[in-house]
């Protein structure tokens, strides 16, 4: 590889502040690398800028997972088809330094995070014989809540191809994950006043992934191959309740019908919620009028008790993701 090619997928964040009030005129560097900032009020609080970033860990395992799916429609009318895309979800968090501080400038001092107020969370590859200096190309973007550190970034077909092929070719040491991100404070003022303020900082973690060492955190999913004839059988997803897209909905239920060879209805319903997986295989055991389409609707219940129904929508993809995904997905030209 001769040039330098990025994927960059940009997460612009939201976040609530929480409470939390540092002084930001008043910065201290312990260990010569975690600069604090004390409260405005309380003398015992410390606020830290975290100096680390992690790849979150399940039982030992990161939590990582890349897939790609194609589906190949032989009798399309016009000719065959082919859907490609990818899904890759991982969780990352900042690392904490309150043993560090505690050993390095006091056990009698409380010690927290800074509050994040916006995030931008870029995951970027340069090839390994590229050199520093070339431009990096946009392949997508996606703006989510960091609520639980977990976030999905859809891929197209291009950069799906691209990004399994680092993969597959054992190239992945130049793939990375990067944070800008900003908290808020105050300022001192040249009276003496608290003013409100912002700072800024920048982290950058290697993905420790790879293929020949994680072979379970990837899986090509050819939904051809989940049909029999004249039978539907789909994957249907949505990952808002890990991305944090999922706002004030704790459930979404999402019916499934189709039309049987004898003309009649019949249907299937999957529940989302933060206790299911993100991918659910829905089967119809009746066989389906050939070349038909089926139909699908979501009812969405929120925490205050109410719930919005939508109406039926129509499709004949194998592959139905209902995440509230806010993408801009850019070819890899």
């Amino acid at each position: 590889m001769k040039f330098l090619t990025a994927l960059l997928v940009s997460l612009f964040i939201a976040v609530i502040s929480l409470m939390a009030d540092p002084v930001l005129s008043k910065p201290e560097t312990v260990d010569g690398k975690i600069i604090i900032y004390p409260d405005h009020r309380t003398p015992q609080l410390f606020y830290y800028v975290p100096v680390s970033l992690i790849l979150s860990q399940t039982f030992g395992q990161p939590q990582f997972f890349f897939y790609k799916y194609i589906h190949v429609k032989s009798d399309a009318p016009e000719g065959p088809q082919t859907t490609a895309g990818g899904v890759l979800t991982l969780s990352v968090e900042f690392g904490d330094e309150t043993e560090t501080l505690r050993s390095r400038k006091g056990q009698n001092f409380e010690y927290r995070a800074v509050p994040i107020e916006t995030l931008v969370v870029t995951l970027s590859y340069t090839g390994v014989e590229e050199q520093v200096g070339k431009e990096k190309k946009e392949l997508a973007s996606n703006k989510i809540i960091w609520t639980k550190k977990s976030f999905t970034l859809p891929l197209s077909r291009e950069s799906a191809s691209f990004l399994w092929k680092i993969f597959e070719e054992k190239k992945s040491t130049g793939l990375s994950v990067e944070a800008t991100f900003s908290y808020g404070g105050y300022e001192l003022d040249e009276t003496g006043k608290l003013q409100p303020g912002e700072r800024s900082a920048r982290l950058s973690l290697p993905i420790p992934v790879t293929m020949e060492k994680d072979p379970d955190l990837f899986k090509v999913i050819n939904l051809a191959e989940k049909f029999s004839f004249n039978f539907r059988r789909m994957s249907v997803l949505c990952f808002d309740f890990i991305n944090g897209t999922n706002g004030d909905v704790v459930k979404l239920i999402v019916e499934v019908e189709i039309i049987t060879a004898r003309r009649q209805r019949d249907f299937k319903t999957i529940t989302f919620s933060s206790e299911t997986e993100p991918q659910q295989t829905v089967e119809f055991n009746i066989p389906e009028v050939k070349g038909a389409k089926y139909r699908w609707r979501v009812t969405k219940y929120y925490a205050d008790g109410q719930s919005e129904r939508n109406n039926w929508q129509e499709s004949n993809n194998a592959f139905l993701d209902l995440t509230t995904y806010e993408l801009t997905i850019k070819g890899n030209k």
